[in-house]
C-alpha cells in the first residue's frame, strides 16, 4: 500500500482568544501599576520640580505616550494593548484626582466631576489608539511599524506645535512672560522627545526613514486634534 503524504493545516495567525486569569496580568495588574504611576507621579511632579518641565509631565501626549510604551513593553497582540492602553489610562485618571483629594489639593467630587468624565473619555480614546499602534512596533507587518513610530511621535509634536501656535511672537515679547517661555521650552522638550520616539521605534531604515515623514502630517492631525477639542496651551 503507497503511504499518502500528510497534510499540513496552515498557520493560525490570528491572537489566541482572552483568557483569564491568565492575561490578568496583562490586562489589569500591570496598567493598573503603571496609571497609578502616571497619575500620582504627574501631580507629584507639578508641586514639586520646576518649570517646564512640570508642564512636561502633565502634557497630554506624555499621557498619550504611556499608553504607547506599555504597548511596546507588553509585546503582545492588538486588542490586548488596546484594553490595557485603556485600563492604565482610566486608572492613571482618578489615581491623579484621588492623590488630589487625599492631599487637599480638591474635593471629593472632582473624582467624578464633567472634567474628570471628559478625561475618562479621552482615556478611552487615547488608550485604544496608542495602545494598539505600541503593540504594532513588535508585532506589526512593515506598514504598521511605520505608522506606530509616526503616531507615537507624532502625538508629541503634535501638542509641540500646538503650544507654540497658541503662544506666537507677540505674547512672548511681551514684559513679563516667563510663564509663556516656560511653555514654549516645553513645546521643545516635546518635540524632542517625539523626535526621540520616532527615531527610537522605527529602529531600522526601512521603517525609520517613511516614519519620520509620515510623523509630519500625523503631528499637524495631533496639533489640530488638540486645538478642536480645547486642550490648553
Amino acid at each position: 500500500m503507497i503511504a499518502l503524504p500528510s497534510q499540513t493545516r496552515p498557520t493560525q495567525t490570528r491572537p489566541a482568544p482572552l483568557t483569564l486569569p491568565e492575561d490578568a496580568r496583562t490586562l489589569l495588574v500591570v496598567p493598573a501599576v503603571v496609571g497609578v504611576a502616571l497619575g500620582i507621579g504627574d501631580l507629584v511632579a507639578m508641586n514639586h520640580i520646576g518649570y517646564p518641565w512640570a508642564n512636561l509631565a502633565n502634557a497630554s501626549a506624555v499621557w498619550a505616550l504611556g499608553a504607547f510604551l506599555l504597548g511596546v513593553g507588553l509585546r503582545t497582540d492588538p486588542l490586548r494593548s488596546a484594553v490595557a492602553g485603556v485600563v492604565m489610562l482610566l486608572v492613571a485618571v482618578e489615581a491623579y484626582y484621588l492623590w488630589a483629594v487625599l492631599t487637599d489639593q480638591a474635593g471629593t467630587a472632582t473624582l467624578w466631576s464633567a472634567n474628570t468624565r471628559m478625561w475618562l473619555v479621552f482615556g478611552v480614546c487615547a488608550g485604544t489608539v496608542f495602545g494598539i499602534a505600541g503593540s504594532w512596533v513588535t508585532q506589526g507587518e512593515w506598514w504598521q511599524k511605520v505608522v506606530a513610530a509616526a503616531t507615537g511621535g507624532g502625538v508629541l509634536l503634535g501638542e509641540a506645535l500646538h503650544i507654540w501656535a497658541g503662544l506666537g511672537w507677540t505674547t512672548l515679547s511681551q514684559p513679563g512672560s516667563g510663564y509663556h517661555l516656560d511653555l514654549a521650552w516645553t513645546g521643545l522638550l516635546l518635540a524632542g522627545l517625539g523626535v526621540g520616539v520616532v527615531v527610537a521605534t522605527g529602529r531600522t531604515p526601512r521603517v525609520l526613514a517613511p516614519a519620520l515623514a509620515l510623523s509630519v502630517p500625523t503631528a499637524l492631525f495631533f496639533a489640530a486634534a488638540f486645538s478642536a477639542v480645547g486642550i490648553a496651551a
